[in-house]
């Protein structure tokens, strides 16, 4: 039987694997939606097909990144409800409302771009319910030992969607449905989850005993496993609400630095996420079933540091390789923000065509070194802020994840531009901004990150 905790923390995986797949799987399609993807593939408008569009790259770039136009703003509300209310609703309406929306965003292509930006826009904000339940979940639910595993799987989960939709999102646009089905199946996977949510989650961890009887099979049998002891079942059950200390915490150097290592992380994950298969289309020429195995295999890569990572943290921490345990997440994240820093660079140095090899090899190292960022900063929110996790993971979603417009509206604009005489050069100054702006919040990281509870937290 698995406990109820680890039944949550599988699902809110699911959950995060769903958002992203609906990101990664509208990247796809976008190769196949616009006519200047087709015309590179030698494909003309027959009329029998799902129609395409001729979109520039700086329109591409508002599209992807219109879900995060509300994204960027809610979590912080969100998280401050959630602390209010729980976080049990908030997440499912954060999977229920993209269900919907992104099974219409083929008709909504069709009609105008107007409202497929709205669509976009509303699938974004109801998805950035999403971070901010889980961690209020996580928090309830596990002991802080075992927080790090939790919310490590929301990363675990990000590289499963969008592994799985890069993987399959190829043959799903080689159909005689063509792009459109792609959404299709993005928002099929829903469903499942919805069910499941509704079945098994709790706000908050309850012991319930079904008295003693003269059935003998059902004496002293325990509905839901209670997670922590006594003591702190019943601080659970009595703890007031606290008064959030705004001010205090937007002028705290411990959220400012993870909000800043959020941004860049943000800024080129997102990159890579919507613009890597144009990258390889458009520079290399690879078609479009290859092109989802590659960035199926950098996710992939990127998922298994992230699974790796906190258990690596964690073992060093109980052995105590460092007298403090913050040295051994800064190592995690310097090595979460150099790596993909160095192979961008690198890439910069080979603008051959026969270089492509090299070229996602380093790809694929980067996402791999990218996903040491789930023993890094990614779970010291819970450390410095336990009692307003949801208001301070908030925030620092917003500002971080803001980058979900900037990047590919910002790679838009550079290709669109004359800055450079190639494509490809064009793109090596994309990677170059993203390289830099790593190793720059890398430093105020590793400077004021910590894992110590903020005075303003202690209730």
């Amino acid at each position: 039987m698995i406990q109820q905790k680890w039944i949550i923390s599988l699902l809110g995986i699911y959950s995060c694997a769903l958002m992203f797949a609906q990101r990664a799987g509208f990247s796809v399609a976008m190769v196949r939606m616009t006519s200047s993807s087709t015309k590179l593939d030698n494909l003309t408008e027959s009329g029998n097909g799902p129609p395409c569009y001729d979109w520039s790259e700086t329109l591409q770039g508002i599209i992807l990144g219109s879900s995060f136009y509300l994204y960027w703003l809610i979590p912080t509300i969100a998280g401050n409800f959630t602390e209010k209310y729980g976080g049990k609703w908030f997440a499912f309406i954060g999977v229920f409302i993209p269900c919907v929306m992104t099974m219409l965003i083929p008709w909504a292509a069709n009609q105008n771009i107007i409202i497929l930006i709205i669509i976009q826009i509303i699938i974004g904000a109801t998805q950035a319910f999403t971070y901010p339940a889980l961690f209020y979940l996580y928090v309830q639910w596990f002991p802080p030992e075992q927080r790090s595993k939790a919310n490590s799987g929301i990363q675990i989960g990000v590289s499963l969607g969008s592994s799985i939709i890069y993987l399959i999102g190829g043959y799903l646009c080689e159909t005689s449905i063509g792009w459109p089905l792609v959404f299709y199946v993005c928002s099929a996977f829903h469903i499942p989850w919805l069910i499941l949510w509704l079945y098994f989650v709790d706000n908050n961890p309850v012991v319930v005993i079904i008295e003693n009887n003269d059935d003998d099979d059902n004496n002293g049998k325990i509905k839901n496993f209670q997670n922590f002891d006594d003591k702190q079942q019943k601080s659970n059950e009595k703890k007031k609400i606290p008064t959030t200390p705004w001010l205090k915490i937007i002028t705290s150097t411990a959220v400012w630095s993870s909000i800043i290592s959020k941004s860049a992380c943000s800024y080129g994950y997102f990159m890579f996420l919507s613009k890597l298969p144009s990258f390889l289309h458009s520079v290399y020429h690879i078609d479009i079933t290859y092109n989802g195995f590659i960035n199926s295999a950098t996710a992939l890569a990127y998922g298994i540091t992230c699974f790796l990572s906190p258990y690596i943290v964690n073992q060093m921490i109980v052995k105590q390789y460092f007298k403090r345990p913050v040295i051994i997440r800064k190592l995690s994240q310097t090595i979460a923000m150099l790596v993909p820093a160095i192979c961008l660079i690198l890439i910069t140095i080979f603008d051959k065509e026969d270089d492509k090899i090299i070229v996602i090899i380093l790809l694929i190292i980067a996402m791999f070194g990218y996903g040491f960022v789930t023993g890094g900063e990614w779970t010291m929110v819970s450390d410095y802020a336990p009692n307003f996790v949801g208001t301070v993971s908030g925030i620092t979603l917003m500002l971080g994840f803001i980058n979900g417009i900037l990047a590919p509206y910002i790679v838009g604009l550079i290709l669109d531009s004359t800055i450079a005489s190639t494509i490809i050069q064009r793109w090596h100054i994309a990677f170059l901004i993203s390289a830099f702006y790593y190793i720059f919040a890398l430093i105020i990281f590793i400077i004021f990150g910590t894992d110590q509870q903020q005075y303003w937290d202690v209730i």
